[in-house]
């Protein structure tokens, strides 16, 4: 099963999809560093534990996001988990809790 955000707007009939992870990405090459790094939450996103996010965990997500993406700034064999990790914030940044829900899994 693949890994993705999903957003759900409260009041409108709108659902936007931000891809993670296929079935063997995450595991094959996320968790690897999230271990490395010692984060918490993001480990989380294959496991069905934020199928929905709770808007005061958002800080610790993009803190562990920014981590990660710190990380693999010059590892071309990730270069692809940063590409997700940059539209992971962007979809954060440009959406507001207050009119979003938000699940990962």
């Amino acid at each position: 099963m693949s890994v993705s955000l999903m957003l759900h707007h409260r009041s409108r009939n709108e659902v936007r999809e931000v891809p993670i992870a296929t079935e063997h990405g995450f595991p094959d090459g996320w968790l690897p560093v999230c271990q490395r790094l010692g984060l918490y939450l993001v480990p989380m996103f294959s496991g069905g534990a934020l199928t929905t996010v709770p808007a005061n965990l958002l800080p610790t997500i993009t803190d562990e996001l920014t981590l990660m993406r710190s990380a693999l700034n010059n590892d071309r064999d990730r270069a692809w988990i940063v590409e997700q990790i940059d539209a992971i914030l962007a979809a954060f940044r440009e959406t507001s809790p207050d009119e979003w829900e938000y699940s990962i899994g």
